[in-house]
C-alpha cells in the first residue's frame, strides 16, 4: 500500500493570541508540527521525499531549518481554507498512492489512528475516508450527517450548522484519507464560490458531498480516542493537550 500525507500548516492561528506561528507551540517540550511530522514520517516510512508534502504560510519561514522538514515545502501564499491549501499541493500529489491530509495543529495524533485511518479506506474500498470522533460538548467541529441506516452522507461545517444540526455528537476531526487518483480528480471542484460561500473560504469537507453526488463510495472512520484527535486553537486548549499527554 503506498502511501502519501499531506500535512497543513499554513494556518494563522489568531486564536492563539501569539506572535509564534501556532504550530510552533510546544506539547511535551517539542512543537506541534514537529511531533505531527514524527508521526506522519513513521506512517509513510518517509522512502523518498514527495511521500511527505508540508503546506507552510511565509509566517512559517523562519522556522523550516528548524524543523529540519525532508519532504517537499509547498508555499500557500494566501489562506483560503482547508481545500485552498490541498490544492496548492496538487502537483506533487501521487498517482498511485493513497493520500491522507493531516493538520499541523494535531499533535497528539498516533500513528495507530493514522494506520487505522488508511486501512479502513483501503479495506472498505472507499474513495475518502473521514476520522471521526464522538463528541457531546459544544465545539466548532464539523458534524457528521447519517441516513437511517447509518450511511455516511455529507459533513456540515458548525457555521453552516442550523441549531438540530449542532446536537450530533459524532463530530469531523478533518483527517482524511483518499484513495488513489480522487484528490486530483475532485479538488478543483470544492474551490467554487456560491452564496453560501462569499466569503471565498474553500473547505475539503465539500469533497464528500462531491464524490456521493458522482457516485463514490464514501467513509467514515470512528475513533474512540476523542482527546488525541481533536486539534489545538487556544492556550486553553494548548495546556489540555500538555495535560492529556502527561497522563499517558
Amino acid at each position: 500500500m503506498k502511501k502519501q500525507i499531506i500535512i497543513l500548516a499554513a494556518g494563522k492561528g489568531t486564536r492563539m493570541k501569539s506572535e509564534l506561528p501556532k504550530v510552533m507551540h510546544k506539547i511535551g517540550g517539542e512543537s506541534m508540527l514537529a511531533r505531527v511530522m514524527s508521526n506522519c514520517s513513521k506512517s509513510t516510512d518517509a522512502k523518498s521525499t514527495n511521500d511527505l508534502v508540508l503546506v507552510y504560510s511565509e509566517h512559517l519561514e523562519p522556522y523550516l531549518s528548524e524543523l529540519q522538514f525532508k519532504g517537499k515545502l509547498v508555499l500557500q501564499e494566501e489562506q483560503l481554507g482547508t481545500a485552498h491549501a490541498v490544492s496548492v499541493a496538487k502537483n506533487h500529489f501521487k498517482k498511485d498512492a493513497y493520500i491522507a491530509v493531516i493538520y499541523g495543529d494535531s499533535p497528539l495524533i498516533t500513528n495507530d489512528i493514522i494506520e487505522g485511518l488508511f486501512q479502513h479506506c483501503r479495506e472498505n474500498d472507499s474513495k475518502a475516508t473521514t476520522l471521526a470522533f464522538e463528541y457531546d460538548k459544544e465545539n466548532q467541529y464539523g458534524r457528521i450527517v447519517v441516513d437511517e441506516r447509518g450511511n455516511f452522507q455529507k459533513i456540515i461545517e458548525t457555521k453552516f450548522a442550523n441549531e438540530d444540526e449542532k446536537k450530533i455528537t459524532l463530530c469531523n476531526s478533518g483527517v482524511m484519507v483518499f484513495a488513489p487518483g480522487i484528490l486530483r480528480q475532485y479538488i478543483d471542484q470544492c474551490l467554487i464560490t456560491d452564496e453560501q460561500n462569499p466569503q471565498k473560504e474553500f473547505y475539503l469537507t465539500e469533497i464528500i458531498e462531491l464524490c456521493q453526488k458522482c457516485g463514490e463510495k464514501v467513509s467514515f472512520f470512528l475513533t474512540n480516542h476523542s482527546n488525541l484527535v481533536v486539534g489545538v486553537n487556544t492556550q486553553d486548549e494548548l495546556a489540555s493537550a500538555n495535560l492529556s499527554l502527561q497522563k499517558d
